[in-house]
């Protein structure tokens, strides 16, 4: 189902940089003449407080406005999946429909936002991992890659305040402790582009009317109940909304009068969670953690077009390690999910994937529908960690999965063999099989098929990585995924029984990376990556294989950060990547629909490779005082090279023409992009 929602709007957010402070702890001296008395106090339920190192170095990389996730981009592999201004990541030739979202172990549905940056506080997030295929059976409704965020526990410390400001974002952090084993911390950040957009001035047939607004929370309150227990309360949301008037002189409106009216888009989430942990001896680990997410999403378009719905879930996860012989590690777990969705809409609906180049062929009758989507999904998942020999070390799990709403049921091995060759090699091989609920408007009533079976893939990867020295470090990966029961959309003449979709779509996706990392020595650390990829999809009935439309067969990306002196770094980030695949238009056709108005012909779908992209974003940070305070400036160029990178082609209709001309124009990513920001904390 398409709708008029993913017409581009005609506003970009770009935000500021705002990274992150490394402030150097106090000291004291012990001279001689001091009795030296040292107290080592040790506690397994010691609160996580501090940021990582790896993620310290994700929060400096240059143009990311000091935000970790967006980091993930520097990586092989992976690229936006909305062109160069946003979009949520495409990863080793999977959908980004593919990806599974995990914030302190707890499932949501997304992390991005509308604009593409990710709605966490840098001060609150711990650590970042991204597992981009044939990760373990603990992580599960996913079959491409899995995002998991760590936010940091509450430091027990005086009442501390942290206030963010730019030009196109602020916020607020407090943070700080209660009693001597309780401690919390709050932080809210609301976009400011809204300030800057006028609303009601019309430009090419486009008017804002609601300019764009973001905002973002975490909080965390954290209790450590004597030296092995802690219990945790944490909130987290976001929302997104903006709203803009296409008119009959618009390019969207000469194409499709359909679009022509209002088109307002809201989003917004609010999970709480409640965590228990218990850290007992012989690394003995027992994770409880329940949590509620309430979401809705609100959009209207066209001539009174609306799609409304609203989700309630539910999420139990249970986690039991231990040791069960010298040399093993069990885990053993439970994932419970149970939610309910209500919907209503009134659209014309596009019945097409991301496997169809001409939606419009595939339109159907304006229809109306409201109903109740109930979904259990019950998993367990067990793996053993084995340290057979010093030099190997294996690992072997298993997931069962079972949903109630697609009446299937899964079993799911997944091992992982890890092969320390000497002190500096370490060869590491992994697989496993994978599954993942289906898109949701391929399987509502009326507009879907309700009996689609789940995407579901197998992952192989194999790696190497080698240490060349103390700084130096390189690792190579390879490898293969299959893809199986993907939708596939047909056309009237196969759709006899008027169901929309069926599962007759495969894939693959092929490649090997490879990354130089160089560790912090000489004020200066940085890494490299090159890729090679290749990605597909295959129509079972036509039994025709044609290339993704986000293959991206070569990607390198350069991230080098330096420190001049105690206030001054700099950063550099460059990227060059091979063009993604697009269909070519070739001709136009009457609207049927809509006299003296026309549509594209496409030719031979993903047939085209777009130019080269390529964006180099340069950053510097100023550590001062403000006031007293501890402050720091932060001053960057992104796309400093004024790279006109293009993301796709569309069809432009003159206005001025009385007769139909084909007239082709490229949709530019970023222009060069100045921005300031300042960063004080009191």
């Amino acid at each position: 189902m398409k709708s008029q929602g993913n017409i581009t709007l005609k506003y970009i957010v770009l935000l500021s940089a705002l990274p992150a402070f490394s402030w150097a702890s106090e000291e004291k001296v012990i001279t001689q003449e001091d009795t030296e008395v040292i107290v080592v106090e040790g506690r397994r339920n010691q609160a996580e407080s501090e940021v990582s190192e790896p993620t310290k170095k994700l929060l400096k990389v240059a143009g990311i406005q000091s935000d970790p996730l967006s980091s993930v981009f520097t990586m092989p592999g992976i690229v936006y999946a909305g062109g160069d201004d946003g979009g949520e990541p495409a990863i080793r030739g999977s959908s980004p429909d593919d990806n599974a979202f995990y914030i302190d172990d707890m499932p949501v549905n997304y992390i991005f936002h509308l604009f593409g940056d990710s709605i966490f506080n840098e001060n609150v997030v711990r650590d970042f991992s991204l597992y981009p295929a044939a990760f373990d059976s603990s992580y599960g409704n996913a079959t491409g890659g899995i995002f998991d965020v760590k936010l940091r526990d509450p430091r027990n410390q005086d009442i501390t305040t942290i206030l963010d400001a730019s030009m196109l974002k602020t916020g607020i952090m407090v943070e700080g402790g209660i009693t001597e084993d309780q401690a919390f911390y709050f932080s809210y950040r609301r976009s400011l582009i809204h300030l800057f957009l006028p609303e009601g001035e019309e430009e090419d047939g486009y008017t804002i009317f609601k300019a764009p607004v973001s905002d973002d929370y975490q909080g965390k309150y954290q209790w450590l109940i004597g030296d092995s227990h802690k219990l945790t309360f944490t909130m987290t949301g976001a929302s997104d909304t903006g709203g803009i008037n296409i008119s009959a002189a618009s390019e969207a409106g000469r194409v499709d009068p359909d679009s022509i009216g209002d088109l307002k888009i809201t989003t917004r989430f609010d999970q709480q969670g409640l965590s228990w942990q218990y850290y007992g001896e012989n690394q003995k680990i027992m994770h409880v953690n329940f949590s509620h997410l309430s979401q809705e999403g609100r959009e209207i378009y066209g001539q009174g077009q609306y799609v409304n719905s609203t989700t309630e879930q539910y999420n139990l996860r249970l986690l039991y390690q231990f040791d069960i012989f010298a040399d093993h590690k069990l885990v053993i777990g439970s994932d419970i999910e149970q939610s309910e969705s209500k919907y209503s809409f009134d659209i014309i609906p596009y019945y097409c994937t991301d496997h169809d180049a001409d939606c419009e062929s595939n339109k159907g009758d304006r229809i109306q529908d409201s109903d109740t989507l109930k979904n259990t999904d019950i998993a367990v998942y067990l793996k053993d960690i084995w340290k057979f020999h010093q030099d190997f070390e294996l690992e072997v799990g298993v997931r069962a999965e079972r949903n109630d709403y697609t009446k299937q049921s899964f079993i799911h091995p997944r091992a992982s063999l890890n092969w320390y060759a000497n002190d500096e090699l370490v060869f590491k091989t992994k697989a496993g099989t994978y599954s993942r609920f289906p898109d949701i408007d391929t399987v509502l009533k009326k507009i879907g098929n309700p009996g689609l079976n789940s995407p579901k893939a197998t992952h192989y990867s194999l790696a190497a990585e080698y240490e060349l020295n103390d700084l130096w470090k390189t690792t190579i990966d390879v490898y293969y995924k299959d893809l199986g029961d993907l939708p596939l959309s047909m056309d009237d003449e196969q759709d006899i029984n008027n169901l929309h979709y069926t599962n007759d779509l495969t894939g693959t996706a092929k490649g090997i990376e490879w990354v130089v990392n160089r560790e912090l020595a000489d004020n200066w650390y940085g890494w490299a990556s090159l890729s090679w990829s290749k990605s597909d999809r295959t129509d079972e009935i036509k039994e025709v294989t044609t290339e993704y439309y986000l293959d991206t067969p070569l990607l390198a990306n350069l991230v080098l950060n330096y420190q001049l002196n105690d206030r001054w770094d700099f950063g550099l980030r460059y990227t060059l990547r091979s063009g993604a695949k697009y269909t070519p238009i070739t001709g136009l056709r009457d609207n049927p629909d809509y006299e003296d108005h026309y549509l594209p012909i496409y030719g031979e779908l993903n047939a085209k490779t777009l130019p080269v992209y390529s964006r180099l974003d340069l950053e510097a940070n100023y550590k001062t005082t403000i006031w007293g305070q501890q402050a720091q400036w932060t001053f960057a160029i992104l796309n400093a090279t004024a790279s006109e990178n293009i993301s796709g082609y569309y069809y432009a209709p003159d206005e001025n023409s009385t007769t139909p001309e084909l007239t082709i124009e490229g949709e530019e990513g970023m222009e060069m992009f100045p921005s300031i920001g300042l960063k004080v904390q009191f």
